[in-house]
C-alpha cells in the first residue's frame, strides 16, 4: 500500500517481539508439547514506534547497541515483518545493511551486479549502462570478473556499495557501512552520498555522531527499542551524549559536571595493555574528560570549555614533577599539547605514598571533526632534560563534533572576514 506521497515512509504503531528460548530442548519441547505449553519469554525488540520520514529529507537514527535501529531498518526494507502496527513506504529502496550479504559468492563480481540491478527491478539495457560507473567507483580491478568468494573483504564492501548506490534509489538506507576502505575512497563514498541529498529520501543509522550532525535533517533517538526524541541533530546528539556519558537516562536534565573527587566519576581505567613506558616510579591510573557544560565526555566540540583530568600514584618523592598530554590525529600528527612548563605552572613535589589529581582546563581548538588520540605521560626535570615515569601511548580517544556547517582543513579560524571594493576606491590605500 502506497504511503502519503509527501512522506517515503511511515510508521504507525510498529512493534517487534522475539521468542527466547534458554535451551534448544526448550524450543523442542513447546513444539511438541500437546498442550502447547510455553518454554519462551518474549522479547521486546521495538515497542509502538510512530515516524514519518518525508520525501527528500535525511534522517539519522542513533542509539546504543541493542536499541532497535537495525531491527526497525529491516522491517522499513521488508527483511523482516513487524509484529503489530502499520508500515507504508513510498518508492524503491536501496539498502546498506550487511555490505555483500545479498551477493552468490560462486557469481563473479560483473554477475553479482547484474543480479543486484534484477532485483532492483532494473533492465538489463539500463544496467549494461550503469555498468562502467559501478566498476569505476568500486575500484577493484580485474577481480570484476573472479568469483566473489575469493574477495577480500574490502574488496566485497566496495563492489556492494558501489551497486547500492548506483540502481537509482528512492530511498537509500544505510546502516553503520560509512567507514568502507581507505581514508581516499570513505572521501568518496561520503561524497557520494551527499549527492543523493535532495533527489532521495535516506535514512542512516551509525554511531559516528559527526556523520549524524553532517548529513542529517533530523534525527530520531531509540533507547531500548522505544521512540525517546525526535529533533534537530545538534539537539538530539547533545542530549544523547550526555545521557549516556553521564550514566543518565534518556530525558534527563544536565546537572553540570560533577566534581572529580570520588571513584563513581566516569572515568577511564588506563589498561595495561596499553603501550607505556618509564621507571614506573609514578604512575597515571586514571583520565577522564569533561566539558563545563555537559559533564563528562567523550565527543567534544570545537570552541568549548572542556577540564582533563588525570589521576597520579606516587611511589617515590618526586621533586620536579612534569605533567602533560598529547593530541594526535589518526595520521600520527601532533596536533596540540600541553603540560606545566608549556604552561608556566610551577607543581609542588610528589611524595611517596601519594595519590595526585592533575586537571588541565583549556578552550578546545576548532580542530576538523574526526576521531584524535590523547597520550599523557608524568616525567621529573625540565622541558629539555627529564627522566620519563611514565608515558602511555593513546590512552583515550575522543571524538571532535562538527563545529559548524562548512569547514575545511584541519583547523577553523575564528572571527575572519573578507570584503570587495572597486579597484578604484581601493587604490589609495594600497598605495
Amino acid at each position: 500500500m502506497a504511503a502519503d506521497p509527501d512522506y517515503a515512509v511511515s510508521l504507525k504503531g510498529i512493534s517487534k517481539k522475539y521468542r527466547l528460548y534458554h535451551s534448544p530442548l526448550a524450543r523442542f519441547k513447546e513444539a511438541l508439547h500437546p498442550r502447547k505449553k510455553s518454554y519462551s519469554e518474549d522479547f521486546c525488540a521495538l515497542k509502538e514506534i510512530d515516524l514519518e520520514i518525508p520525501r527528500g529529507g535525511t534522517w539519522g537514527i542513533i542509539g546504543l547497541n541493542g536499541s532497535g535501529k537495525s531491527t526497525l531498518l529491516k522491517i522499513i526494507c521488508g527483511v523482516i515483518q513487524p509484529s503489530g502496527g502499520e508500515l507504508r513506504v513510498n518508492g524503491r529502496i536501496a539498502a546498506l545493511l550487511e555490505l555483500g550479504s545479498g551477493f552468490n559468492p560462486e557469481y563473479t563480481g560483473r554477475e553479482n551486479v547484474y543480479f543486484a540491478g534484477a532485483l532492483a527491478d532494473l533492465s538489463r539495457a539500463r544496467m549494461e549502462a550503469l555498468f562502467p560507473e559501478i566498476e569505476a567507483f568500486a575500484e577493484i580491478g580485474e577481480f570484476m570478473d573472479q568469483p566473489v568468494k575469493s574477495y577480500s573483504s574490502g574488496m566485497l564492501m566496495r563492489l556492494a556499495f558501489a551497486v547500492a548506490v548506483h540502481v537509482e534509489p528512492d530511498i537509500l538506507i544505510i546502516d553503520e557501512v560509512l567507514a568502507v576502505g581507505d581514508a581516499r575512497f570513505q572521501y568518496k563514498c561520503m561524497k557520494k552520498i551527499r549527492s543523493f541529498q535532495g533527489r532521495c529520501t535516506m535514512i542512516l543509522v551509525t554511531h559516528d555522531m559527526n556523520a549524524v550532525l553532517t548529513l542529517c535533517d533530523r534525527v530520531a533517538w531509540l533507547h531500548r527499542g522505544e521512540l525517546v526524541e525526535i529533533g534537530g541533530p545538534k539537539k538530539i546528539v547533545d542530549k544523547y551524549t550526555r545521557a549516556f556519558y553521564e550514566g543518565e537516562p534518556p530525558g534527563g536534565e544536565a546537572t553540570g559536571p560533577p566534581l572529580p573527587q570520588t571513584e563513581a566519576m566516569a572515568a577511564i581505567e588506563v589498561s595495561d595493555k596499553a603501550t607505556a613506558f618509564g621507571t614506573g616510579r609514578v604512575t597515571i591510573s586514571k583520565v577522564a574528560l569533561f566539558s563545563r557544560e555537559r559533564g563528562p565526555v567523550e565527543a567534544v566540540y570545537g570552541g568549548e570549555t572542556v577540564v582533563f583530568y588525570l589521576w597520579l600514584e606516587s611511589s617515590q618523592n618526586i621533586e620536579k614533577p612534569i605533567v602533560g598530554f598529547l593530541v594526535r590525529n589518526k595520521l600520527g600528527i601532533d596536533i596540540f599539547a600541553f603540560n606545566n612548563i608549556s604552561l608556566e605552572t610551577d607543581l609542588p613535589p610528589l611524595r611517596a605514598g601519594e595519590n595526585y589529581l592533575v586537571e588541565f582546563e583549556f578552550v578546545w581548538p576548532a580542530i576538523a571533526a574526526d576521531d584524535y588520540a590523547v597520550s599523557i605521560a608524568v616525567a621529573e626535570g625540565d622541558q629539555e632534560k627529564h627522566i620519563m615515569h611514565h608515558w602511555i601511548h593513546d590512552v583515550v580517544t575522543i571524538e571532535v563534533l562538527k563545529m559548524q556547517e562548512y569547514q575545511f582543513g584541519l583547523v577553523n579560524v575564528e572571527g575572519a572576514r573578507m570584503g570587495i571594493r572597486l579597484l578604484d576606491a581601493a587604490t589609495s590605500l594600497l598605495q
